[in-house]
């Protein structure tokens, strides 16, 4: 059973979203008029310089390295102890070299194998001894020791040249950043979006024209003494159309658009978060009028935390204090408004929401019914859809989606209508795409037994009989037992917009959740299967909440989390209360479905012939067996 979730009013819906693009005002610039193109051959230069040096130390470090050893074999051979040569005896070693100021010996043996040693300093002469002892060839290899300059400047220089090395690439990624800081802040030309692109949320649009009043006749504001709010914080969940909502604002008051997201405050390079903040606002203070927007702000401005290891948040606090810096300076210039969108208010430093910087606090929430009917609408308007479509009949199927979501199901529908080969997009295409958006695409491809399909559809067949006779439950609009994604069928209910639900609703919705299981009963004779699993969590879930949060068990009153983690026999109680609950709406629904039993089998066979079921056919079974 599939239960869409309670929505909440107030959302915006875009003619055409799409991400922020950042427009440069510069003119092209001729090739050689580019400052940092003539700084070009002087980067290739230093560059080259640090390849030249690095090739010089290990030149000289080879040389250095293998001076002298020339004379000798070119395969050293095995490296062994001092001691194990001096036991070769007359007759074993063939040929000997001593290498001479570093105390090195090579030979080779009669058996053809070659080993060296290193001898302890000053034997040369012991060295040189033993081996004419055995009867070999000994040839001595005077090697010369590097001098002391030479052995210090193998021993700094490729010191020197990695901290070299790091710095100037410190430097010259923390210059490249800021030079960018510009490009990247640049304004865009006025918005075209307007509140005309907007639906859904008649009261931030009424909040927001205040900025635009103010920018267009700031003396308004000025003859009666008022300051109008400089700092606007939208917050809301994803998708609600916070950032197109800036875009509206600039675009109505005509004036340059600044937008940049909290992320693009945060580098590794230390500082450049701070100076990126004083160059955007810079930059902003130029303009006459302007908005600074600044997307996700909660990458910068989470709340300082008192107890912070000293230097753990340095950068991040740092920025912030910066731009807490900066906001307080647009007191003198009366033609900057910052806008600022999030999704996670409740982490912001309350320096951040005091007054003075964010002013306003707007909540921008998920569409209400007639909002998501006026987005689908809007984005209706460019694209083929065939006449007739009852926009409010399909919202009432979708609440709680955000614009986003609601954007993304006429997409999906448009591309249901591409993979028809339909060049009109009709009310079947947006049916399926919406059972393609929140329960996954069609499983063409499974082998569902008869046995199976019989099961699912007496499943099914109980959540609707059961909401259709339960005076407080969401009737059902539509019931499949076509598989898409996880689920084997599905049970639409028509949902609800209110924002309270009283517990004869709530004990209604745990009926129909249940009812699939009681179902399932029914047509196996006592048996069941593990079907049901989805809604049972559900059911618990919402049980659990009524006992607990909502104050709606027989025993306990409202229960904090607290005592259910820590006070054990509390607990216990919220499992006993929770499991009587679920029991007796349990038995509850088998005794409706066998009181209804006709009506169930019906359902059962319908779906087993039609796999789906809409609205007027759940209608014309409603009528048939006199549900009033």
């Amino acid at each position: 059973m599939v239960y869409a979730h309670r929505a909440m009013r107030g959302t915006v819906i875009p003619m055409n979203y799409e991400p922020l693009k950042r427009i440069s005002r510069k003119t092209p610039q001729k090739s050689g008029d580019n400052p940092e193109e003539n700084q070009k051959p002087w980067k290739d230069k230093r560059i080259s310089f640090w390849i030249g040096a690095l090739v010089v130390v290990f030149l000289l470090s080879g040389r250095t390295g293998g001076q002298g050893e020339a004379g000798g074999p070119k395969d050293k051979g095995e490296s062994v102890a001092y001691s194990e040569l001096l036991t070769y005896e007359k007759g074993q070693v063939q040929e000997a070299w001593v290498y001479s100021g570093k105390d090195r010996i090579v030979l080779t043996t009669q058996d053809g194998r070659t080993v060296n040693a290193y001898y302890p300093a000053g034997g040369d002469a012991e060295a040189y001894e033993r081996l004419e002892a055995t009867g070999a060839k000994v040839t001595v290899i005077a090697v010369k020791p590097p001098s002391l300059l030479t052995s210090l400047l193998l021993s700094v220089l490729p010191i020197l040249l990695v901290v070299g090395f790091i710095v100037y690439m410190s430097k010259k990624g923390a210059g490249s950043i800021l030079s960018q800081i510009r490009q990247k802040n640049n304004p865009v030309k006025v918005p075209e979006t307007r509140f005309k692109d907007v639906a859904g949320v008649d009261e931030v649009v009424s909040d927001l024209k205040e900025i635009v009043e103010f920018l267009d006749n700031p003396d308004r504001y000025k003859n009666t003494g008022a300051k109008s709010p400089r700092g606007f914080l939208l917050t809301g969940p994803p998708g609600t159309g916070k950032t197109l909502l800036a875009r509206a604002v600039a675009g109505e008051a005509g004036v340059p658009f600044y937008a940049i997201t909290g992320s693009d405050f945060v580098e590794m390079f230390v500082g450049v978060g701070a100076a990126r903040v004083r160059e955007l606002f810079k930059k902003a203070r130029e303009e006459t009028k302007a908005i600074v927007f600044i997307d996700e702000i909660d990458a910068i401005g989470k709340s300082r935390s008192k107890g912070a290891i000293l230097g753990s948040n340095d950068e991040r606090e740092n920025t912030l204090n910066a731009l807490l810096v900066e906001l307080d300076g647009f007191i003198r210039h009366s033609g900057i408004v910052v806008l600022a969108a999030t999704n996670r208010a409740d982490v912001l430093d309350p320096a951040l929401l005091r007054p003075g910087r964010f002013d306003k606090i707007i909540a921008v929430r998920p569409p209400d019914r007639q909002g998501r009917a006026q987005i689908m609408e809007l984005y209706a308007k460019n694209r083929p859809f065939e006449t007739g479509i009852d926009w409010t009949a399909i919202a009432k199927r979708v609440p709680g989606l955000t614009g986003a979501q609601l954007e993304q199901l006429l997409n999906e529908s448009a591309l249901e209508a591409v993979r028809a080969a339909s060049a009109t997009i009709t009310k079947e295409h947006i049916e399926s795409a919406l059972a393609t958006t929140m329960l996954g695409r069609e499983r063409k491809s499974s082998i569902i037994s008869e046995r199976d399909r019989q099961i699912v559809a007496w499943h099914e067949a109980g959540h609707t009989v059961a909401a259709l006779l339960l005076k407080d439950a969401d009737k059902p609009v539509q019931v499949s037992i076509i598989p898409r994604g996880a689920t084997g069928g599905s049970t639409w209910m028509s949902g609800s917009d209110h924002d309270l639900t009283t517990k004869n609703q709530m004990l209604a919705r745990l009926t129909v959740s249940l009812s699939g299981r009681a179902a399932e009963e029914i047509h196996l004779d006592g048996d069941y299967t593990q079907g049901a699993h989805g809604d049972i969590l559900d059911a618990t879930n919402l049980a659990t909440a009524m006992v607990t949060k909502f104050g709606m068990g027989k025993k306990l009153s409202a229960v904090s989390e607290e005592r259910l983690v820590f006070d054990g026999p509390v607990g216990a109680d919220v499992n006993e209360e929770v499991d009587h609950l679920l029991g007796d709406l349990l038995e509850q629904s088998r005794d409706l479905l066998r009181r209804n039993i006709d009506m169930l089998r019906c359902v059962a066979e319908e779906l087993m012939d039609k796999e789906t079921l809409d609205t007027q056919d759940i209608e014309r079974i409603e009528k048939m067996h006199n549900v009033a």
